[in-house]
């Protein structure tokens, strides 16, 4: 029996999380899994000696940012991501996606990434999927559809409730974007786009979501002391409609006690146990990433970029900004500068430094900076406890994604200060958190990324190592795995794993990139 890839004497851990790994070889023909079992006679066009090694079903980022952080358009091969055994990726995060446009703006995007000068020639979910088939890409992509998104092709840069009427037209227009082949809905409900949308809004929405068997991802509207009210938003639109959900990065910012986390935990179990189907995403970091204007109040924001803009220079309304800011109490220390629409400037800086530098305060720094870039300013926020990470990582409800995005080494010459989640998520997670702390086994941690991702989005034939799935697979070393990235050098892919395989086509080889877009885009 002859294979085009056969992958000898590792140990199998299959993606579904009730299997322990088990000794087995690995055939692949054309773009399947043809056997799995003991291939002793068996001989193959491409051989990998796997002994030592595991074999795993190719990771699914279940949160994914390529789209929105422009990767996509920049460099489809999505490298960083492919280096880390990430096959399949989900975009449309966070209420922005890439489709549809009906008016063809990508200003859904703009606060994360600058979109002058991007060429975009499709406006519907259709059409940007065959745009992006046929210009290719290193993973695997599917897409949600954004709230955001969808909201202002209608009101444009205003920030204000839609009339009944253009509730209707969304509504239509997800309906059409899923049978085009969208998995779903994301809603960022921190966004300022987002924030007045009504009750009634979100609810036929995810009733479109709910008919047509598709998915949706929340981006709670707040994530620090206001939390637990944020996540009982969640519940209440899950009990009008009982749509299979995720919260997105769950985290709490600013909270040392543990016994915050067991609350949030408490809270989803119980809001599962009464029917609302919720899961969330988590990633292995102690660093989360926002735009800048977040940190304002939400009245500021109201209105769109110019508005706000407008606001902060007016002499009347400035100080009122300056007060509210102030009260909060942020560490200025802890948060860095991580892009903006003025290239190096500023980056790996804290708002402390620079309010120092310009001699104000942190919260006149703020300002300062959101007026200079145009409100094009991301961060890091250093302020996650390690005791919380754990509890969410480990608890049976969630999944492991990088809340990133594609990268390679070239764009350390562009300015680019991504997140070290971009280069090292699924390392870190099987080095440090199963191996080193053990936290999770390896067959948890492998079914967090890839067999729990698949099976909540509705993927077909991916996220397992089984007869007739899709030969999206990758090799580790158990022993040597280990995320090298950080936030000072980010730019760095990690260390044992060896061997992805995409759609039966090899892209990782011996550690090494083979420059190649074996990855397809997944219609629903």
């Amino acid at each position: 029996m002859t294979f085009d890839i056969l992958i000898k004497n590792g140990m199998v851990v299959d993606g579904t999380g009730r299997r322990p790994g088990f000794r087995a070889d690995v055939g692949v023909r054309g773009d399947k899994i043809f056997e799995v079992g003991n291939l002793v006679k068996a001989k193959g066009e491409v051989e990998i000696d796997a002994t030592g090694q595991v074999v795993a079903p190719g990771f699914i980022d279940i949160q994914n940012h390529s789209d929105s952080y422009g990767s996509l358009l920049r460099d489809p091969a999505l490298e960083s991501l492919a280096r880390q055994g990430i096959t399949t990726i989900l975009m449309g995060q966070c209420g922005s996606s890439l489709a549809p446009l009906v008016k063809g703006s990508l200003a859904s995007i703009q606060k994360w990434t600058e979109v002058a000068g991007v060429n975009v020639n499709w406006t519907s979910v259709a059409e940007f999927l065959e745009n992006q088939s046929q210009r290719g890409s290193g993973v695997n992509l599917a897409t949600l559809v954004g709230h955001a998104t969808l909201r202002r092709d209608f009101v444009g840069d205003s920030s204000r409730p839609l009339t009944p009427k253009e509730e209707q037209q969304i509504a239509t227009l997800l309906k059409r974007s899923m049978r085009e082949g969208a998995y779903g809905l994301s809603i960022g409900l921190a966004y300022s786009h987002e924030r007045l949308a009504a009750e009634e809004e979100i609810i036929r929405l995810l009733r479109v979501v709910q008919t047509a068997g598709g998915s949706i991802s929340f981006h709670l509207r707040n994530e620090d002391r206001e939390i637990y009210a944020a996540v009982n938003e969640v519940f209440n639109f899950l009990r009008y409609v009982p749509v299979k959900s995720k919260i997105s990065h769950l985290k709490i910012l600013g909270e040392k006690n543990i016994a915050g986390a067991e609350k949030l935990i408490r809270m989803l179990e119980i809001a599962t146990r009464d029917g609302a189907p919720i899961y969330f995403d988590v990633y292995p970091y102690l660093a989360s990433a926002t735009v800048l204007y977040l940190l304002l109040p939400e009245w500021a924001a109201w209105g769109g970029k110019a508005e706000l803009i407008k606001k902060i220079k007016a002499p009347t309304i400035r100080p009122d900004i300056i007060r509210d800011v102030e009260s909060r109490n942020y560490p200025y220390s802890k948060i860095t500068i991580a892009s903006n629409s003025l290239g190096n400037n500023f980056v790996g800086r804290s708002l402390a430094q620079i309010a120092q530098d310009q001699n104000v305060s942190g919260a006149e720094a703020i300002l300062n900076l959101i007026t200079a870039t145009r409100d094009q300013v991301t961060v890091f926020w250093h302020d996650l406890e390690e005791g919380i990470l754990e509890t969410l990582i480990k608890h049976p409800l969630s999944m492991i994604a990088t809340d990133g995005s594609g990268y390679n080494l070239a764009d350390n010459q562009k300015g680019l200060a991504p997140h070290p989640r971009s280069f090292g998520t699924t390392a870190r997670v099987l080095g440090l958190y199963v191996r080193d702390k053990k936290i999770l086994t390896l067959e948890e941690a492998v079914f967090k990324m890839s067999g729990r991702p698949a099976e909540w989005l509705g993927l077909k034939n991916r996220g397992v190592v089984a007869k007739n799935n899709f030969a999206d697979l990758v090799v580790f070393d158990p022993e040597k795995i280990k995320d090298m990235t950080s936030y000072t050098n980010p730019y760095r892919y990690p260390e044992g794993i060896d061997h992805v395989i995409i759609n039966g086509r090899p892209v990782v080889k011996l550690g090494e990139h083979q420059k190649i877009l074996a990855g397809r885009v997944i219609r629903k």
